[in-house]
């Protein structure tokens, strides 16, 4: 008679006369014996006393309370999500905001200083200043960023997210602005964006913008990018202007240029 798992005829089902083949039967067997056995050992392991009672590491008891845990901080995420929305609706919204922020361009933007504080030591020295203590009292100019790239950056603060063409458009300035206001995890997120898109033509740019930055991933990008395409870059016009202005960086590129011919 056919087996019903290794036979051509398999995928056909045609009960009751279905059956397995020896191979087949010796095999399923073979399995539940082995999940038998690591849960027996499992518990074997497990010692009497005042240890708390562990879960086996193998078998399906094992699987199903991993499919538990992850539906459990499947939920988690969900509810910290949700908080993060509400904050995000209060900044939006504008409601029961606490401190004034102006931007280069003159436009006011209200914000939470909790938030601030909590995610920027710089702005959290800033508010514990004797004339910003008190709650509306003084307003705080941010001067290098426009409107929108405040209100980006303080977004970030909110929900640790930034679209991705507000990223594309302002990342550069985030990147300064992460670096003065000490936010190591918008400093990350924009170097990482910008570290995708250097080229043999802005390379330059980015290496200057890496060192002002503190940006040693985005610098190593970019040294990187000049010497896969050191001859366009390094005799170009904009090169001659750029070692003009930037002595040292020229003499780190001389020494990397070096190495990489010897090697």
């Amino acid at each position: 008679m056919d087996c019903c798992l290794c036979s051509s005829l398999g995928n056909s089902y045609r009960p009751p006369r279905n059956s397995l083949c020896l191979a087949c039967y010796e095999c399923a067997k073979s399995i539940i014996d082995l999940c038998q056995k690591l849960e027996e050992q499992s518990r074997d392991d497990v010692e009497d006393g005042d240890k708390a009672r562990q879960v086996p590491s193998h078998g399906l008891q094992y699987a199903y309370n991993q499919i538990k845990q992850l539906e459990q901080m499947e939920e988690n995420v969900s509810e910290k999500l949700e908080f993060l929305e509400s904050l995000v609706e209060a900044f939006q919204k504008g409601m029961h905001t606490d401190v004034e922020l102006i931007t280069k361009d003159g436009v006011s933007i209200h914000a939470h200083r909790v938030v601030m504080a909590t995610k920027s030591s710089v702005f959290r020295a800033m508010f514990e200043s004797d004339e910003l203590k008190e709650p509306h009292k003084g307003a705080v100019y941010i001067q290098e960023l426009t409107h929108d790239e405040l209100r980006y950056l303080l977004e970030f603060l909110y929900c640790a997210e930034i679209p991705h063409d507000a990223m594309a458009k302002h990342g550069r300035a985030l990147l300064i602005a992460a670096d003065k206001y000490d936010i190591p995890v918008l400093s990350k997120v924009c170097e990482a964006f910008i570290c995708l898109t250097v080229s043999s033509s802005n390379v330059l740019e980015v290496l200057e913008l890496a060192t002002l930055t503190h940006a040693t991933s985005l610098k190593e990008t970019a040294l990187n990018v000049i010497l896969e395409s050191y001859e366009d870059v390094v005799f170009s016009k904009e090169y001659e202007d750029f070692a003009m202005q930037n002595a040292l960086l020229s003499v780190e590129i001389t020494k990397a240029l070096i190495k990489d011919l010897k090697k």
